[in-house]
């Protein structure tokens, strides 16, 4: 929904290279003389040349992990305590299982351990979009697990590859952790286009300076630092409220997650994101499978009611179904499911008195403050709004300032919620991009090509 076919195809595509995006380079675990590739086989042999990171959580029951990002497949390592103990590896108390591959603009594809007994660990990831689950039965990914893994006191060794075409959005880097938990490995830049066979013929100790060949011209050499152009990026200056959700692809989210511990699902809850212009409030939010949920509320009623919160005091918007007229229908905000497509509302203050039957005709004891889309489809929920920042402060008689903080709470979704800082006259850039960052350097500088 939020995430074309086209974005997927542009993912790759170098795009917006904002200033904060110019790095000397990019992370990449292998030592450059002796990486060779990954082959998803049960001989781990291929990942000794690639750097190990250590599960320190007392939680974990694994020890180390391993990632590689090379063209077409992400490929992970993961060395547990026991056999099938990922399973119930976590590093929070309420989730077991449950890795995830996240993206620098903060999106998750979630990897889900189950114990399958001698057989290894069922390993399984979900297009939130499609709805379709990846596995190694249905050949959706590969995995595989050494000779010994069910063997007591053995090593309990498994690696995986995932496509890249699963993952979600992201510019230039991903890293691999806890699904609502910290990261493990970070700042793994697909290093596809740096493997390559070294161009510089290799120098005759007896004839130092070789003849060129006409025929057989020297390449020119690359250079030993390339960095990559940065791939498509949204700072949120064109987005507009109307249902399109597509102008915040590329914009950084955070993951929602339902009741602390998320659902325990293959997949991510929810993810949000919030921008604000001149005074005005821009949220987004997809929720992923939410009528499984137990609050009752479903197919997109989840969203609203919105609790924005200035400082320490709690406000609160709601959402009126507006028709094609303009007329409003105050009871739209008491629904607890709706049809699939999308619909149009209008936000109030919550004590309102709902007087207003039309957009057109407000009462004076009614405060419009806003619009909001909402869409259901088979496997997410949607929505974008805004709201008027100083607008909805008077009505609770609260006085911002540019010190601020202004929280936005889906309380029917969960947590965190989304933070922007005070009333201003300029956009303000909210989302921090915890992974893409001047300092990450890119380790292999000229490698021998996988063959």
């Amino acid at each position: 929904m939020a995430k074309s076919m086209t974005g997927r195809i542009t993912r790759f595509i170098s795009g917006i290279a904002a200033a904060v995006f110019a790095v000397s380079g990019f992370a990449v675990s292998a030592n450059a003389d002796s990486y060779s590739g990954i082959s998803i086989d049960g001989d781990f042999s291929d990942w000794d040349s690639v750097v190990k990171y250590d599960c320190l959580s007392e939680t974990s029951h694994v020890n180390n992990v391993a990632m590689v990002w090379d063209g077409d497949w992400i490929y992970i390592y993961m060395d547990e305590e026991q056999q099938n103990s990922a399973s119930w590896s976590s590093d929070h108390y309420n989730t077991h299982g449950q890795f995830n591959i996240k993206t620098d603009l903060g999106y998750v594809l979630v990897v889900s351990f189950e114990n399958n007994g001698a057989e290894g660990n069922f390993i399984q990831v979900t297009d939130v979009e499609t709805g379709n689950v990846y596995n190694a039965a249905n050949g959706g990914i590969q995995v595989a697990f050494n000779s010994g893994y069910s063997t007591w006191l053995a090593p309990t060794l498994t690696e995986i590859a995932i496509p890249s075409s699963l993952l979600p959005q992201y510019s230039s880097t991903i890293n691999f952790g806890y699904y609502l938990g910290g990261n493990i490995v970070t700042d793994v830049a697909d290093c596809s286009g740096y493997i390559h066979d070294d161009p510089t013929p290799t120098p005759d100790p007896d004839n130092p300076t070789p003849t060129p060949d006409p025929d057989d011209p020297t390449p020119t050499p690359e250079p030993d630092d390339p960095t990559p152009t940065p791939g498509p990026y949204n700072d949120g200056s064109e987005i507009v409220i109307d249902g399109d959700y597509h102008d915040w692809d590329y914009y950084p989210v955070t993951t929602i997650q339902y009741d602390t511990a998320g659902m325990n699902n293959n997949y991510n809850d929810a993810e949000g994101s919030i921008y604000q212009r001149d005074g005005i409030a821009y949220v987004h939010c997809i929720a992923n499978e939410f009528s499984k949920q137990d609050t009752g509320y479903k197919y997109g009623t989840e969203f609203l009611e919105v609790t924005v919160i200035f400082g320490y005091t709690h406000t609160k918007l709601i959402a009126i179904e507006l028709g094609p007229d303009g007329s409003l229908d105050w009871s739209s905000s008491r629904a607890r499911s709706m049809s699939e497509g999308t619909h149009h509302y209008a936000l109030f203050y919550f004590s309102d008195a709902g007087l207003s039957t039309n957009i057109d005709n407000i009462s004076s004891l009614d405060h419009y403050l806003g619009d909001m889309y909402v869409t259901i489809e088979d496997h997410q929920d949607e929505t974008e709004f805004w709201f008027d920042i100083a607008a909805l402060a008077e009505c609770g008689g609260i006085e911002p300032d540019e010190s601020q903080s202004i929280f936005v709470h889906f309380h029917r979704v969960g947590w965190p919620m989304l933070e922007t800082s005070g009333v201003s006259t300029g956009p303000v850039f909210v989302a921090v991009l915890s992974t893409v960052a001047a300092g990450s350097y890119f380790t292999l500088n000229r490698r021998k090509k996988a063959r």
